[in-house]
């Protein structure tokens, strides 16, 4: 299984090029990363590897039960939106679906390849690519921080921003968050300095995204965490977090903007309310998954000059509400479930062991975030967020 952990590795090194590396698959808007590339090869190479070796596949069958009910609601909405689309819209979006198989597929890999003993070494793996990440994005912000040229190629014009290798301040904010809570967890099971060393250092950047939906994902995470393990510590990393912000100025301007309905906080608002209104249209199975890029074209939301709505056209500004668009109640209902099943998972002994804090933690944080970008469906997020779910189900 050696070539399996070092594909798994690659795997999650693979959120270092990030969207940096990109590869067009039908149109512009669509392509492949080496993420991608990665996590599929990791999953094949593993499962036929099983296959031949007669290996037994262990599941975490709580979790797993409730993937394939969600699964199978996405299918059936993309069977029936062929009634509305072509059969290559459709494909297209059958092929994200496959995507989210195979990154839900690395929390099986995981659990099955990775020893109990070895658990604290790959953390440390995860935290020395989540560093390198971090630091990439601290020298895009010193040498590039005028991203408005890439709005040509489909890309937001952030300005000053840290987007690191996502091009994108809120989803490179979302993976930073998951990085902090690796680091706080470990800190307050092992009571090691150095964890909570590394958890100020990711706090760094990641402020530095001025990325509102990320500061809501970390203040949720450590709430999480401070209200299982360290009420103390709690009271003192929000104390510590409020200062920073109020400390750097357009960080502090960006959170009272909020308050004040900016343009980017209007802008998610119409998100929404556009989302919501597919869904009310298309209540019971939805618009079939992944096709939301072509029902908003199909309904004139894009403009002339953008008729494809850019890379971030096939999404809406909310996880949850775009599972309600393409896949209606039903896909909606097995999906709630699906996330509750996975904090079932993750309470059962929070307190005493750092892999179901991970979880727990993890899962809560990106429920929040995902509320105002699609970050349950985004690749470099998927990749981290699965393989530490597959650590919490590593068997003895």
């Amino acid at each position: 299984m050696d070539i399996v952990r070092l594909l798994l590795i690659l795997s999650l090194a693979s959120i270092i090029p990030g969207q940096l590396v990109r590869f067009s698959v039908g149109n512009a808007t669509s392509a492949i990363t080496l993420t991608d590339i990665s996590v599929i090869v990791t999953v094949l190479v593993f499962f036929i590897y099983s296959l031949f070796s007669k290996r037994k596949i262990y599941l975490a069958k709580n979790v797993f039960y409730f993937f394939i009910i969600f699964v199978s609601c996405a299918l059936l909405s993309l069977t029936l939106a062929l009634n509305s689309f072509t059969t290559s819209k459709v494909a297209t979006g059958a092929l994200f679906l496959l995507r989210f198989i195979f990154y839900f597929a690395i929390t099986i890999v995981t659990l099955n390849i990775i020893q109990k003993k070895e658990i604290e070494r790959w953390l440390k793996v995860v935290l020395a690519i989540g560093a390198a990440f971090s630091v990439l994005g601290l020298l895009q912000l010193l040498t590039f921080p005028d991203l408005r040229l890439l709005s040509s190629f489909g890309w937001d014009p952030h300005l000053n921003r840290l987007v690191s290798s996502l091009i994108d301040p809120n989803f490179t904010g979302g993976l930073i968050v998951l990085f902090t809570v690796v680091s706080l967890s470990l800190y307050v099971f092992k009571i090691n300095t150095f964890y909570l060393i590394l958890s100020l250092l990711f706090i760094i950047p990641l402020i530095l995204t001025f990325s509102r939906s990320a500061y809501l994902a970390l203040i949720t995470a450590i709430i999480a965490i401070g209200i299982i393990k360290s009420p103390r510590l709690l009271l003192a990393l929000l104390l510590a977090f409020l200062f920073l912000i109020t400390a750097v100025p357009k960080s502090r301007e960006r959170v009272i903007s909020a308050f004040a309905l900016d343009e980017t906080a209007r802008s998610r608002i119409e998100s929404w309310h556009l989302a919501y209104s597919i869904f009310s249209d298309n209540y019971l199975f939805g618009v079939g998954f992944n096709t939301f890029r072509y029902a908003q074209i199909k309904s004139g939301t894009f403009t002339v000059d953008n008729p494809e709505g850019g890379h971030s056209g096939s999404g809406a500004d909310s996880s949850i509400l775009l599972v309600a668009a393409t896949t209606g109640i039903i896909g909606l209902l097995s999906f709630s479930l699906f996330l509750a099943a996975i904090f079932k998972g993750a309470l059962e002994g929070v307190g005493k062991n750092y892999l179901k804090l991970i979880s727990f933690a993890s899962i809560a944080s990106l429920i929040v975030h995902s509320q105002f970008v699609n970050s349950l469906f985004f690749p470099q997020i998927m990749v981290i967020f699965w393989f530490l779910l597959g650590l919490s189900y590593v068997r003895d």
